[in-house]
């Protein structure tokens, strides 16, 4: 009896892990990433900047092949500059920069058989950045 509990407590400790890595709920940004890319698209891939309340979408609608890439803030507030960029392997990098309160973006790229590099930043008195390797071919 008490290996399985110790067992059910480390699938329980496992999935806690799990839930505490994940991006938050679209509720609790300022935007969520498949209402700003749209009907059909479904969240792919995040990362969260580092030291900030700023994540980093990576998107795809397989009815059409086109990915797409936004940069949300946790909570919207004073415009700050901002950036979403997509990179489709053989094609020069698409990107959307500026000064926003909730997000960069929407940045759209067809892919379909292809590979994708996605970043985005987010500065106000410094600036936090992630770009992606290679990934997500297909």
């Amino acid at each position: 009896m008490r290996k399985k509990f110790v067992s059910v407590l480390g699938a329980l400790a496992m999935a806690g892990a799990a839930t505490v890595m994940t991006a938050p709920e679209a509720s609790a940004l300022a935007a969520s990433p498949t209402a700003v890319c749209g009907p059909g698209y479904k969240v792919v891939d995040s990362e969260q900047l580092i030291n900030r309340d700023v994540w980093v979408y990576l998107t795809y609608n397989s009815s059409n092949g086109y990915n797409c890439v936004v940069t949300i803030r946790g909570n919207a507030g004073t415009p700050v500059h901002m950036s979403a960029g997509l990179t489709v392997e053989g094609s020069p990098q698409k990107s959307d920069t500026g000064y926003y309160g909730s997000y960069a973006g929407p940045v759209y790229a067809y892919a379909a058989g292809k590979c994708v590099k996605w970043n985005g930043w987010f500065s106000d008195n410094d600036q936090s950045s992630y770009e992606s390797p290679w990934s997500h071919c297909g």
